[in-house]
């Protein structure tokens, strides 16, 4: 199918489902025969671009008490936290339906929307049902795109999905997120291509990112692209990493790690992401406790999303001497202005 054809399928699909035109009105609208509408209709739920889901009408479950506790531990702006629905119940579910919403409630009020890549936002990604956001929103890569591993998809990919779903632009960054030199860093940190996708993802107004757990999942492939040979790996674990975000390594005290790792990443630094007006980051599974919680010490999340047990892991290895955050009561976003850590 040819990218026009499937622009047509898009669009006719958008003008009934989401915009509740119906087939006659789409037909006028854009030059068809009630019968064609009603093809391509058809021939967009056979492509996949029109999906059903069955929602139930409870809410994801959350943990309210929690999420005031982060608030206060740590000095967040919001927190949510998905309750965990038992032994069989995959965390990740809860904290990817969370993203979602939270993502639908920041995107009208952002201009431009930046997000990590891998499992995680994947996940959250695809729980986020079509929705129109304003023509000028666009979508924007933090990072360059993933290691060729199964378990991290290309964010470039996670955002064309995304923009296709909410009729927005997005903008692509054309470069491996990890390389396996710091020659190699040098000469794509150079390139005019590089150098404009991260001013463009500096400029992100809103952010989305996954924290990974140093030995764990894609943090652990992350450290195996780099391709160090023993004396590099050698200064890297001295160095005590714990955690990254968008692929940049991080002590347990939420100190960015030096060479080897940091110039082995195009994309974002734990600096660059610093200045962000708004950082949403999302975690599941207690093992992932050591480096969500040095992400909060580096001030690089405003908003954490979270399933239970996580929740729990950081707030009993919190130091209780850091509760100098702002009251929970009146703590909002500062787009939207809802609170984030009541039940919306």
């Amino acid at each position: 199918m040819s990218r026009r054809d499937r622009r047509m399928l898009i669009e006719v699909a958008r003008l009934y489902y989401v915009d509740g035109m119906d087939q006659t009105a789409i037909g006028e609208t854009l030059g068809l025969s009630k019968s064609g509408v009603s093809r391509v209709l058809r021939a967009a739920k056979d492509e996949g671009i029109v999906q059903f889901h069955v929602v139930d009408d409870e809410e994801v479950p959350r943990a309210s008490t929690l999420e005031e506790r982060l608030v206060a531990v740590y000095g967040l702006r919001g927190a949510r936290v998905a309750r965990d629905q038992g032994n069989m119940s995959d965390p990740l579910e809860g904290v990817a339906q969370l993203g979602a919403e939270v993502f639908q409630e920041l995107a009208p009020a952002a201009s431009r929307i930046g997000f990590g890549w891998g499992v995680t936002m994947q996940r959250m990604i695809d729980a986020v049902p079509p929705r129109r956001l304003a023509s000028g929103t666009t979508l924007t890569s933090l990072v360059g795109g993933m290691p060729t591993v199964d378990t991290g998809p290309s964010g470039n990919n996670m955002l064309v999905t995304l923009a296709e779903r909410c009729a927005i632009r997005a903008e692509r960054f054309d470069a491996p997120a990890i390389v396996e030199s710091a020659a190699t860093y040098e000469a794509l940190i150079s390139e005019s291509s590089v150098s404009t996708a991260l001013e463009r993802a500096r400029a992100s107004d809103l952010a989305f990112v996954g924290i990974g757990s140093f030995g764990r999942g894609t943090s652990r492939l992350i450290v195996e692209a780099m391709h160090f040979d023993e004396a590099e790996y050698e200064r890297f674990s001295a160095q005590g990493p714990v955690g990254d975000l968008c692929g940049h390594y991080f002590d347990a005290s939420g100190h960015p790690l030096g060479d080897p790792s940091s110039h082995r990443v195009i994309g974002l630094s734990l600096a660059d992401v610093r200045t962000l007006p708004l950082v949403v980051a999302l975690a599941a599974g207690a093992e992932r406790r050591p480096g969500v919680q040095a992400a909060l010490i580096s001030g690089s999340v405003d908003v954490l999303i979270v399933d239970e047990a996580l929740a729990l892991g950081l707030l009993e290895k919190a130091d209780t001497s850091t509760e100098t955050g702002p009251e929970t009561s009146g703590a909002t976003c500062p787009q939207c202005g809802f609170p984030l850590t009541a039940a919306h």
